[in-house]
């Protein structure tokens, strides 16, 4: 028997332990998506904890023959979603907190390497950082399941709870509105 189901039935019985040890296995990965929604550690972290009661809450209605990451990784999409809606503030990205070293948007873009360009890369990083803050939440989270979480149109639609049509829409809604903003910037020519 696959052993998470046995940390699913434990954590049903509100074991604590179990609880630590099955989403220890998920932590890296629910960090990386609400980061990528965020753009800020502090507010990732909010979300994460937020993700995690609403787990530990809502496990026993958590089907044990159906897979748990995208039961867990759907609550943390949500979550997202509704985190900027329930703040009266904007989130706004802390540039200088970001880690280059780790898988994102901005290192899929550009991965160069030698000092020079690595100056380039880190001002590219920067703007391209701020085209995606600046985009409506809808989109900004289509372009990080997308491209971060490298899910399919019909997993995001799953996900989010909305026809595929509309995905692929806002997905390219997202990408014009990012080129537009980039072009803006000069970082792309037209």
């Amino acid at each position: 028997m696959d052993i998470s189901v046995n940390l699913i039935r434990k954590c049903k019985k509100m074991d604590r332990d179990a609880f630590d040890i099955l989403l220890g296995f998920y932590e890296t990965q629910l960090y990386r998506l609400c980061f990528s929604y965020a753009r800020n550690h502090e507010s990732s972290m909010d979300i994460l904890q937020e993700v995690l009661i609403k787990v530990f809450r809502s496990i026993n209605s958590f089907d044990e023959s159906r897979p748990f990451w995208p039961w867990l990784k759907r609550i943390a999409i949500n979550t997202c979603l509704n985190y900027k809606r329930d703040q009266q503030k904007h989130l706004y990205a802390a540039l200088d907190n970001i880690d280059l070293d780790k898988p994102d948007l901005i290192n899929i873009v550009d991965s160069r390497t030698d000092i020079e360009n690595e100056a380039v890369a880190k001002d590219m990083k920067r703007l391209i950082e701020e085209a995606i803050i600046k985009l409506p939440d809808s989109y900004r989270m289509v372009l990080t399941l997308r491209y971060l979480e490298d899910m399919s149109y019909k997993d995001i639609a799953y996900n989010l709870d909305q026809p595929v049509g509309t995905v692929k829409s806002n997905l390219c809604r997202a990408r014009n509105m990012l080129r537009e903003e980039l072009e803006s910037s000069g970082l792309l020519e037209v």
